[in-house]
């Protein structure tokens, strides 16, 4: 590892150490509070004493299958079920260590996850029949159960920077100081009601789940066809009296335009205290947007690589500033270096590096990459402390804090996942038809651009151009538009020109209201060309998700129907009704 002489420029407050695996924590909050709702999701819903006896029957059944504890890696297929939550705490219970699969990815990126980091079984929570591999031996004896803050908890796959997923081992200790610093901070709001957003491969969902649980509070997880449905997370803060959330800004600025939309929405969230957003850079407009409508509640900020378990930076806002990724949490310091990785001036923009104890292991199976992002650094009296090189940008400010300045590559955050550019062009130009391609993304809207070239000769269409790319990639940051060009304009310096891409792309028009001319299939037409940026006519027979549609466009176009129809159209039926002849047979039903 390389060694740096340097000392953090901010440093977070003394986070003690940490007793014991948060496992730990939870069960002893089952033993405080048995008959306490723990977690819901639909019509599941377990107390705490109903978590604990599902969690000691999963880490009993993984001892009688003679998997060793402090070693074994367990995978959940990462439904969106009470039952996952009782699974990974069963695993950790067990002392094993889980992975969270997602179970919509494509077989070769499953095979990857399942390849690289040694997975022992795949369980599936709804049915609990576990998928056994190599190294599994039911005839084994029971092995004593030891837990140790130096144990694997998780691996969490992140896409990184090669466009492969990559195995973040985070052990016991980095959850726990992650966790105990979350208690600390968000203590003055009280013990969350949580509703959890994002999908349980996301290492978001370690805040939401883990933070919450170890607090005693309750999670709500929202259903698959429930998470995008504004209509229905609002119905869920209700019925459950929620406290906190966390979504990406991109996302939490649709439930705004929502709840500004709809006075009803507006009396649902008034249990509401913080709404936490993560995952992308925070818009000035977000943060204006939440306090216009949620005076009463408090926002967050926060900041963080997977690498380094969720976060590692914050900011609360009870009112509005600017925007900004705030100060260390406890525990955690921030680094800005130069080029030379070496201390950068003050005033300057630099490489932001994180020393603490959330800062993970490393890659599972990757030690060239380890080794190439995690550093030691060693202060003016000869202490060290081990640093990862996030490769993301900052600027200090002594009344703001750390402000966020970019990537020192070309790796973007799409809707909360991180991707290079260059790993979705080489997805786009595998499709036999395509030539060349060049991506751009434009963070205002949310939407992905994918400029391609026709090779000579060849044939292709953006449905056939984007199914390639999901195949390659999986879903998550699939390009919502593909743009035919003739050429792909360059730099002086010859570089694709990014900006002169984007420039190209209409901007969006007012969406259509209820006094726009032309019969309703023209209407309809005309606010999915507004949603999605493209020039749609009546009789266009494609779906919407086939034009680039996506979960984000698909809210908006939910709010421009509902503008055409004079009231309010729910997410869901729009999902079920993806054309625009199914979309006329919607609005005429009354």
């Amino acid at each position: 590892m390389t060694t740096l002489q340097l000392s953090g420029i901010a440093d977070g407050p003394h986070l003690a150490e940490p007793v014991g695996p948060v496992c730990d924590e939870v069960m002893e909050q089952a033993r405080r509070h048995p008959d306490r709702l723990a977690v819901v999701c639909g019509s599941d819903h377990l107390t705490y004493r109903q978590l604990a006896a599902a969690a000691e029957a999963v880490a009993a059944e993984q001892d009688l299958a003679g998997l060793r504890p402090g070693g074994a890696r367990i995978g959940i297929l990462a439904h969106r079920t009470a039952a996952t939550v009782a699974h990974a705490l069963g695993v950790s219970l067990g002392g094993r260590s889980f992975v969270f699969v997602d179970p919509e990815a494509p077989e070769a990126v499953v095979q990857h996850i399942r390849t690289t980091a040694d997975v022992s079984l795949i369980t599936d929570p709804r049915t609990g029949t576990p998928h056994t591999g190599p190294g599994t031996d039911p005839a084994a004896p029971k092995p004593a159960r030891q837990r140790s803050l130096d144990d694997e908890a998780y691996v969490l796959y992140t896409s990184g920077s090669t466009g492969r997923p990559k195995g973040v081992s985070v052990s016991q200790r980095n959850l726990a100081s992650s966790t105990a610093a979350r208690l600390t901070v968000y203590e003055p709001y009280g013990t969350p009601v949580f509703l959890l957003l994002s999908p349980f491969h996301f290492d978001s969902s370690v805040a939401g789940v883990w933070g919450t649980l170890a607090a005693g509070g309750t999670v709500v997880v929202a259903r698959e066809d429930e998470r995008r449905d504004p209509a229905a997370l609002f119905g869920l803060v209700a019925r459950y009296g929620v406290t906190h959330l966390l979504a990406v800004p991109s996302f939490y600025a649709e439930l705004l335009l929502t709840l500004d939309q709809d006075t009803a929405a507006g009396e649902a969230v008034a249990s509401l205290r913080m709404a936490i957003c993560a995952g992308e850079a925070l818009p000035q407009s977000v943060i204006d947007g939440h306090f216009a409508l949620l005076p009463g509640v408090a926002l967050a900020n926060e900041y963080g690589p997977t690498e380094c378990t969720v976060w590692a930076t914050y900011r609360v806002y009870e009112r509005p500033g600017r925007s900004t990724i705030g100060r260390p949490i406890p525990g955690t310091s921030v680094h800005l270096l130069d080029d030379r990785l070496q201390p950068a001036e003050a005033g300057r923009v630099g490489q932001i590096a994180l020393s603490g104890p959330g800062v993970s292991g490393g890659y599972v199976a990757d030690a060239q990459q380890t080794n190439a992002r995690f550093v030691t650094l060693t202060d003016a009296s000869g202490a060290t402390a081990r640093a990862y090189l996030t490769g993301d940008l900052g600027r200090w400010s002594d009344e703001d804090g750390l402000e966020f300045a970019g990537r020192i590559d070309n790796e973007v955050k799409i809707r909360g996942v991180r991707v290079t550019i260059e790993s979705i062009e080489e997805a786009l130009v595998s499709h036999p038809g395509v030539h060349a391609a060049a991506v751009a993304y434009d963070a205002e809207t949310s939407t992905t651009f994918a400029f391609v070239t026709v090779a000579p000769g060849a044939e292709a269409d953006a449905a056939s151009v984007r199914a390639r790319a999901e195949a390659v990639l999986g879903s998550g940051v699939t390009p919502d538009r593909v743009v035919f060009a003739e050429t792909l304009p360059r730099t002086a310096h010859d570089k694709i020109d990014r900006a002169a891409l984007l420039a190209s792309v209409r901007p969006l028009a007012p969406v259509a209201g209820p006094d726009a001319g032309g019969g309703l299939a023209a209407q309809i037409a005309r606010a999915w060309s507004d949603v999605l940026g493209v020039d749609v006519l009546e009789t266009e027979r494609a779906g919407f998700f086939e034009l680039g549609g996506n979960s984000l466009s698909i809210m908006r176009l939910a709010r421009a129907l509902g503008k055409i129809a004079g009231h309010p159209i729910g997410v869901k039926e729009v999902y079920r009704r993806g054309t625009i002849a199914q979309q006329v047979e919607l609005l005429s039903t009354p």
